[in-house]
């Protein structure tokens, strides 16, 4: 078993020197830093592109010959691909998306168009090297679009993906025109990560009600699997970090840095490039601290350190020149000959001198106004041996819901951050030392090893499952024997749901009407006598004795509360006068929930909600069930959770106690029961080990098939009576 590693960009950068040859570097970005560094037990591979364009063939096989010992395979693509892809639809769409900027979302086709053929490129670099067994992991939202051409394209192969940044919520996802296109690219992944669990319920909730599917809390069932989404917050490689100052050159820079800012107190800010990341409110916050502050003046000053990123592009451009001048202004008004209040880099710093600076800052400042992570909080932390210093954190970054120790502030509140810097200044070292080792403690086992080992042990849990669940399909080997069964046996009973397995379900229950097809599969399962066939439903009993009349199969109704056999109808359980109460609420819930609506039977009300939005059903449907506990326990009145349905009957009778009864009745040589919902699975229970219990549309841990739709159970009950 191999992993392989997807990203946009692999962990070494190449660049041409003058003399027309190549020289590689480490990429910049938290993604590169984080998984470059891990130690995993299997072996590691990279897809991505090597960060530059090359001019010619040769020029390809020089960098692959560099990388082959690596393991890294570069994706090459054209300054046109770069631009509409990477640019264009990943940063110009995508990212402002994601990270709540909409009036910066910049729309054209040939993004989207570029934006599928890259993706379509790495599928195409990615699939010969793919063995069954190996696992490929996807990062970010650059190439959401892979896991399903992967999916596609590939057998016996685990994929998952990994999303960096903010998953936005559905009121702002479904601007996306490709909304459909992103979502079940995703779902071509057996596990969809996140940094933290809004994220992923934005996810879920995008992928409900976009594509109309039920998720059924982490995991969704999608044809022949079942795929997962999670929570994964990432961790940062921390005995590096925490142990660097113990490296005589860094302890020698930290000794530099330290005599060069004095006795200030000084206050660090660590950012890429990038309107998420609040600078300007950042800058704004330190001003009115200086302004309302003035016994701070030659004490307190910030080093802000701003790696350049796409300062090409106008809006980045534009960003940095406010920055610039935002700073000229407060160390123009502010400074003195021995002090300068903001001091400036432009550029990125060595990790020497970066974790140098993280050891001497009294305070961290990280205020994104949305950050997926932000792994700058934990490498600071981390950093901090044995010297105080306070982390002052933006509840909009992902790391705010670990780092709950760190002073939170909402970006956006320049007051805040005001009164934010003023706490972490005069707050006692004994605090700040007793803040910083609980967070410590807890980065300090939320390790990147620990993040990317934990996904790819769920990824392998996933497979397993998978194959397990798989193994219930009936393929034709199966088939055949559950066939031979059939024939052999003198006696058989065949007890089959209506609604979902023998007739699709319907929006207008009159539509369920049963089809000529199925009345005549049911004719010929009657003809052979030594079939008894049961018809066991839900439904009221006299919409099934309209139906079925005619033809000698046996009847459950209402879930076993009537009973049809020989031709008489019997009664378990008296007819329910319902109770005022009840009735009432559900009526409160109908009027408020448009297009649901009641179904009242003699001894069972459901409330239907299949037409209803699927947010607005999961929050109603809780809602009821919360709202008729009470009043359904007075009664001894059981609430049953369905397909899209919240009955309450009587807990006296169920499909499995009618199951129960049948049995006690007669011997079977052959059983078969075969259902799609929740309550066939009280039939299932109830019936012997041997007998062939089959779900449908679903894979269930009871059943011990399953026909995956409900257009092939007629299509198999006319294959098991053929001669």
């Amino acid at each position: 078993m191999k992993l392989y590693i997807i990203s946009n960009r692999l962990p070494l950068r190449a660049t041409r020197t003058e003399s027309g040859d190549f020289e590689f570097c480490h990429s910049e970005g938290g993604l590169a830093t984080g998984l470059g560094s891990l130690t995993m037990d299997v072996e590691k591979h990279w897809i991505g592109w090597p960060g530059i364009y090359t001019e010619s063939d040769e020029e390809k096989e020089k960098i692959i010959s560099y990388l082959q010992p690596y393991n890294f395979h570069p994706v090459f693509l054209s300054q046109e691909q770069i631009q509409n892809f990477y640019e264009g639809y990943s940063n110009s769409t995508l990212w402002p998306l994601c990270h709540y900027f909409f009036s910066y979302i910049e729309y054209e086709n040939k993004y989207w168009e570029s934006y599928k053929q890259v993706n379509e490129l790495f599928c195409q670099s990615a699939v010969p090297l793919l063995e069954p067994g190996d696992i490929v992991w996807v990062q970010d939202y650059h190439l959401m679009l892979l896991p399903q051409l992967l999916r596609n394209s590939t057998k016996e192969v685990s994929i998952g993906y990994f999303h960096h940044i903010p998953f936005p919520s559905y009121e702002l996802f479904r601007v996306l025109p490709e909304r459909a296109d992103i979502l079940n690219g995703l779902l071509g992944a057996d596990l969809i990560g996140f940094h933290t669990h809004d994220y992923m319920r934005h996810f879920v909730s995008a992928a409900e009600r976009v594509l109309d599917l039920r998720f059924r809390l982490d995991h969704v069932l999608l044809d022949t699997r079942i795929a997962y989404a999670d929570a994964f917050p990432m961790g940062i490689n921390y005995s590096l970090y925490h142990d660097a100052i113990l490296n005589p050159s860094v302890q020698q820079k930290a000794f530099e840095l330290k005599k060069n800012y004095g006795t200030h107190k000084l206050i660090l800010s660590v950012d890429r490039l990038d309107y998420s990341k609040g600078i300007l409110h950042r800058l704004r916050g330190f001003a009115l601290f200086l302004e309302r502050h003035p016994e701070y003046k030659e004490k307190v000053s910030m080093a802000m350190i701003i790696v350049p990123s796409r300062d090409k592009v106008d809006r980045y451009a534009g960003l940095k020149t406010k920055i610039d001048e935002s700073i000229g202004a407060i160390n123009g008004k502010y400074s003195t000959i021995n002090w300068t209040p903001v001091y400036y880099f432009y550029h990125s710093f060595a990790f020497e001198e970066l974790v140098a600076m993280y050891n001497i800052a009294d305070i961290a400042l990280v205020t994104p106004l949305r950050d997926g992570m932000n792994l700058v909080t934990k490498e600071y932390l981390a950093a901090k041996r044995d010297t105080p210093g306070v982390l002052i954190l933006s509840e909009m970054a992902g790391a705010s819901i670990e780092l709950r120790e760190a002073i939170i502030v909402n970006p956006n509140d320049v007051g805040e951050i005001e009164q934010a810097i003023l706490k972490a200044l005069e707050m006692p070292v004994d605090e700040q030392l007793r803040k910083l080792r609980m967070m410590q403690e807890d980065i300090s086992k939320q390790t990147v090893d620990k993040w990317a080992n934990d996904f790819v042990h769920e990824i392998k849990r996933i497979k397993l499952q998978n194959e397990a669940l798989n193994r219930k399909r009936i393929e034709d080997r199966i088939f055949k024997q559950i066939q031979g069964k059939y024939k052999e046996a003198a006696s058989r009973l065949l007890i089959l749901d209506y609604d979902g397995t023998l007739c699709k379900f319907c929006n207008n229950p009159e539509d369920a009407v049963p089809t000529p097809e199925l009345m005549e599969v049911l004719s010929n399962l009657c003809e052979d006598n030594m079939n008894k066939v049961v018809i066991s439903s839900g439904r009221d009993h006299h919409t099934l004795d309209r139906w079925f009349s005619h033809l000698p199969v046996d009847l459950a109704a209402e879930h076993g509360a009537f009973y049809k056999e020989k031709g008489i109808w019997n009664e378990n359980v008296q007819t329910n006068h319902w109770d005022e109460e009840i009735i009432s609420i559900l009526q409160s819930f109908i009027d408020k929930t448009p297009h649901s609506r009641l179904e009242q039977k003699e001894t069972a009300l459901v409330w239907h909600y299949r037409n209803v939005d699927t947010w607005l059903a999961s929050l109603r449907e809780q809602q009821l069930i919360n709202a008729l506990i009470t009043p359904c326990a007075r009664q001894n009145l059981q609430i049953m959770q369905g397909d899209k349905i919240v009955e309450i009957k009587s807990p006296l009778y169920t499909k499995g106690s009618e199951a129960r009864r049948i049995l006690q009745n007669d011997h079977f040589g052959f059983i078969l029961a075969m259902g799609d919902d929740v309550t066939d699975e009280d039939t299932f229970r109830e019936l012997p080990a041997d007998a062939y219990t089959i779900k449908i549309g679903n894979i269930s841990e009871i059943a011990r098939y399953s026909l995956l739709s409900q257009s092939e159970v007629l299509p198999f009950l006319k294959r098991l009576t053929e001669k």
